[in-house]
């Protein structure tokens, strides 16, 4: 059974909100300054940037930094990913808490299909699956295949649900908000684009890409250990067993909570322990990391 999704903290996590001070004092600096910046630099800034931004959010969705959470709402609305409303974000991640992990049917954050998905599936689709259980895959067509099944998910939904309807509208205008900002400061479209929306949501795809494994019986979130860079930039979501059994704890919290809870052992009975994304990459560069299938479907699947 998974924790409670989400907890309110009783103070403010300080950390948290120096982080958000960073973060929109870098993205200033790096919008405002690009046409004095190398463009490669611009890029490689705004690809980190975007994966921070991205962690920022989770950790917003999961009550901090503040009681207030209009306030912790209004530090990470913007939709500088420009492909998905925050609010959508929100509600599928805490059912993604909620969900049998890994059910491609019932958790929304699932890298699987089912069976029945799969025979209906063209042999270029199926192609583009197994290319994306390889970590070059995960990383380069994998925030694309990520969209489109997101977007295919909230336009069946929004036929029948208005939030979901709301949330698409109002996250159009800002975008659109967002595009004339950028051009009005002369920030190419492009850069932008390939930097902070595609290379961000790459990123946070090496994080993604090891953390559930389709285990029976055992548990299905794993651990990756990194150095200081990476662990900030994923804001600790790298130690995913324990995010899952705590998902209230604060990023900083959670080495320390690592360590006392023997996540360690727990995760290693079941999706696993690395080393490091190096460890990582070497395995599974160019290798499947299992199979697009869910082993269980026949089980779930409808």
């Amino acid at each position: 059974m998974n924790a409670r999704p989400n907890t309110t903290p009783i103070g403010i996590d300080w950390p948290t909100v120096a982080l958000v001070v960073f973060f929109w004092s870098a993205f200033a600096v790096v919008v405002l300054l690009h046409h004095r910046l190398p463009t490669v630099f611009v890029v490689g800034v705004l690809v980190m940037l975007g994966g921070l931004y991205t962690s920022l959010q989770h950790e917003i969705i999961h009550g901090h930094p503040t009681p207030w959470k209009r306030l912790n709402w209004l530090m990470v609305s913007a939709p500088l990913g420009l492909t998905q409303p925050f609010e959508r974000y929100r509600v599928t991640h805490l059912d993604h808490h909620l969900a049998d992990l890994t059910d491609p049917i019932g958790d929304p954050e699932s890298s699987y299909v089912t069976a029945r998905a799969w025979e209906r599936a063209s042999a270029p689709y199926r192609m583009l699956l197994r290319v994306n259980r390889t970590m070059a895959g995960r990383l380069s067509i994998g925030p694309v295949l990520a969209l489109v099944r997101m977007a295919r998910s909230d336009a069946h939904l929004a036929r029948t649900r208005p939030d979901v309807r709301r949330a698409w509208l109002a996250h159009l205008v800002a975008v659109v908000v967002v595009i004339v900002a950028l051009r009005t400061l002369g920030v190419p479209l492009w850069v932008f684009i390939l930097g902070f929306a595609f290379g961000g949501a790459s990123i946070t795809s090496l994080r993604s890409f090891v953390e559930h494994l389709a285990v029976d019986g055992a548990p299905r979130s794993a651990i990756v250990h990194s150095g200081a860079f990476f662990s900030l930039i994923f804001l600790n979501n790298n130690l995913h067993y324990t995010h899952h059994q705590l998902p209230g704890a604060a990023w900083f919290r959670l080495p320390e909570l690592t360590r006392s809870l023997g996540a360690e052992q727990a995760a290693a009975t079941g999706a696993g322990v690395y080393r490091g994304y190096r460890e990582v990459a070497r395995r599974f560069m160019f290798r499947p990391f299992g199979q697009p299938v869910h082993p269980f479907s026949a089980t779930i699947d409808v």
